[in-house]
């Protein structure tokens, strides 16, 4: 088993759509706003990201194609950044 975070940069004002639709797929384990201008976070690698994800797969292959095929495919997801590890 495979666990990663996904940071999602979305359309303006699409966060809440984006979210909604994450939520809804089998593989998140969690969406989260990421408000870096309010956290510790307030690092210019951030900025761009409207959203943190939790997802899990069986093996790094299959993370791939979640995120090539189910998250850049939803409408109003611009650009992913992904860490992954594998589950201990």
């Amino acid at each position: 088993m495979v666990f990663a975070y996904v940071l999602i940069s979305t359309k303006n004002s699409y966060e809440h759509e984006v979210a909604g639709k994450l939520s809804r797929l089998d593989e998140v384990v969690d969406v989260e706003p990421l408000l870096v201008e309010e956290t510790a976070l307030a690092d210019p690698f951030f900025e761009d990201y409207a959203l943190i994800v939790k997802i899990k797969a069986d093996n790094s292959k299959i993370l791939k194609k979640i995120v090539d095929d189910k998250i850049h495919t939803i409408y109003g997801v611009e650009k992913t950044k992904v860490a992954s590890r594998p589950k201990f």
